[in-house]
C-alpha cells in the first residue's frame, strides 16, 4: 500500500515538475513574441496609416457619449470610442491597438494549447502566436480603422468560446456576451457572423441534442445582432455600400433593374446615368441631385426591403455570383498598401506562405470543408470540444464571404479580411486536432 502512494506521489511530483517546465516555457515563447512585435510596429506608432474612413470614425468620436448620433452613425462605435477615451492621441490609439492584440492572441495560443495533447500543446502555442505574427494581422495595429480592434476581439471571443465549451459556468457566458457586443459594434459584418452562430446553435440543440442551455448563447447573440441592426438602421450604414451596389451591379443589368421597378423604385435618367460609378460618383448626386429626390423618399421607406427581396429571388446566381473573387479575397494579397511605410513584416515571406496559404486555396477549403461535414456526422465534439470551433469557423467561411461580397463593391478584399483569418485559423486547427485524434489513440491502444 505504501508503495502504490509514493508511486501516486512520485507521478503527481513529476506531473507538477512538468506544468511548471511548460509554463516556463510558454512564457518565454511569449515574452519573444512579445519583442518581435513590439519591435516591428512601434517605430510607426507615431504615423499610422490614414484612409478615408478614418475621417469618419475621428468625427465621430466627437459626438457626446451618451447621444444617438454616437452610437448610430456613419460608421460602428467602437473604434470611435477608443479614439475618444485616447483624446484622439494616434500614439496611444496605435499602442493601445498593439498591446491589446499581443494579449488577445497570447490569450488566444493558450486556450487552444489547453484542448492538445503532449508536445501538441507546444506546438500550437507557437503556432497560433506566429499565425500573429502574419502581416494580415499584426500590420493593421499601426493603421486608424477598425481591423486591429476587430480581429483581437475575435481571438478573444474565440478564446472565451473555447472555455466555455470546456467548462460551463454563467460567468463565462456573461464575458462571451460581452465580447460578442464590443466585437459586433467594431464591424457590422461581425453582426451577421453572430446571428449565424445563433442559428448554428439552434440547429444544434434541435438536430443534434445539444444541451438546451446553450439556447441561452443563440439568444444573447440574436439580441446583439438586432441592437447592432438598429443602430446600423438608425445611423444610415447601410446606405453608401447599397449604392454602391446599385450604381456596380443594378444599373448596369436589366433583369435587375426591372426587379426593382417593380418594387417601387422611380427609374428616371438622372439615376440611370450613374451606373457603372459608385456611392459618391457625379458629385454625390446620391445625396444631392435634386431630380433624384424621388429615389432619396423611396430608399429611406423601401431600399433595404427590396435590396434584401431581390438578393432571395435569385438565390442560385446571388449565391454563385462570390465564387470567381473566393482565391483573390481569402487571399488578401495586396495588404500591405494600406500599411504605413514604417512597419516591417515580422515574417519573411516563405513563412507567410506556409501560414497564411495563397496557393491552391479552393482545393484545401473544400477538402477541409469535407472534414467539417465528417467531423458533424461523427459528432466529433464528443472527444474534443475544440471541433466544434473548427466546424463553426469552416462551415461559416462561404455564407460569411457571401455577406461581404453582396454588402458592398469596392474594398472587399479588405472586407473579407476576417473570412481569410478564419480559413486560416480553422485549417490549423483542423491540422491540430487530426494529429491529438491520433495520439489519443495510439496512447489508448498503448503504443
Amino acid at each position: 500500500m505504501a508503495i502504490l502512494k509514493n508511486i501516486h506521489l512520485n507521478d503527481r511530483k513529476k506531473q507538477n515538475l512538468i506544468n511548471v517546465l511548460t509554463a516556463i516555457v510558454f512564457v518565454l515563447l511569449f515574452l519573444f513574441y512579445t519583442n518581435l512585435r513590439w519591435t516591428s510596429e512601434s517605430p510607426a506608432f507615431d504615423k499610422p496609416k490614414r484612409t478615408a474612413d478614418t475621417r469618419a470614425y475621428l468625427r465621430i468620436s466627437g459626438e457626446a457619449f451618451f447621444s444617438t448620433e454616437f452610437w448610430a452613425n456613419a460608421r460602428p462605435p467602437m473604434f470611435p470610442l477608443l479614439l475618444k477615451i485616447s483624446n484622439t492621441n494616434v500614439v496611444k490609439v496605435t499602442t493601445f491597438q498593439t498591446i491589446f492584440s499581443i494579449l488577445s492572441w497570447g490569450i488566444l495560443a493558450l486556450v487552444m494549447s489547453l484542448f492538445l495533447k503532449g508536445f501538441l500543446r507546444f506546438v500550437a502555442f507557437g503556432l497560433f502566436l506566429a499565425i500573429s505574427l502574419d502581416r494580415h494581422i499584426a500590420g493593421w495595429d499601426v493603421v486608424l480603422l477598425t481591423e486591429s480592434l476587430s480581429l483581437s476581439l475575435l481571438a478573444l471571443f474565440l478564446s472565451c468560446w473555447l472555455l466555455l465549451l470546456k467548462s460551463w459556468s454563467w460567468g463565462k457566458v456573461a464575458m462571451l456576451g460581452l465580447l460578442a457586443f464590443f466585437w459586433a459594434f467594431t464591424r457590422d459584418t461581425n453582426g451577421w457572423l453572430l446571428l449565424m452562430i445563433s442559428s448554428m446553435i439552434l440547429l444544434s440543440v434541435f438536430f443534434f441534442r445539444v444541451r438546451k442551455r446553450y439556447l441561452s448563447i443563440a439568444m444573447i447573440f440574436a439580441v446583439i445582432f438586432s441592437l447592432g441592426n438598429l443602430s446600423a438602421d438608425k445611423g444610415q450604414r447601410w446606405v453608401f455600400p447599397f449604392q454602391n451596389v446599385l450604381a456596380q451591379r443594378i444599373l448596369t443589368d436589366q433583369e435587375a433593374i426591372s426587379f426593382f421597378v417593380d418594387c417601387g423604385m422611380p427609374i428616371t435618367p438622372e439615376l440611370l446615368n450613374l451606373a457603372g460609378g459608385f456611392a459618391n460618383s457625379g458629385e454625390r448626386a446620391f445625396y444631392q441631385e435634386p431630380a433624384l429626390e424621388p429615389y432619396r423618399i423611396w430608399r429611406r421607406k423601401d431600399g433595404k426591403s427590396c435590396f434584401m427581396h431581390w438578393l432571395l429571388s435569385q438565390p442560385v446566381s446571388n449565391l454563385r455570383a462570390p465564387w470567381v473573387d473566393f482565391e483573390r479575397l481569402l487571399i488578401f494579397e495586396d495588404v500591405s498598401t494600406f500599411f504605413p511605410q514604417r512597419y516591417e513584416p515580422v515574417l519573411p515571406w516563405y513563412m507567410e506562405r506556409a501560414l497564411f496559404p495563397q496557393d491552391a486555396i479552393l482545393w484545401i477549403w473544400g477538402l477541409t470543408t469535407i472534414g467539417a461535414i465528417v467531423a458533424v456526422w461523427k459528432k466529433a465534439w464528443k472527444t474534443n470540444p475544440a471541433w466544434v470551433m473548427f466546424i463553426s469557423l469552416y462551415l461559416l467561411i462561404y455564407p460569411h464571404l457571401l455577406i461581404v461580397w453582396h454588402g458592398d463593391v469596392p474594398g472587399t478584399h479588405r472586407h473579407a479580411l476576417t473570412v481569410g483569418v478564419q480559413f486560416v485559423l480553422g485549417l490549423w486547427l483542423f491540422g491540430l486536432l487530426v494529429l491529438n485524434t491520433i495520439i489519443v489513440r495510439f496512447r489508448v491502444r498503448g503504443i
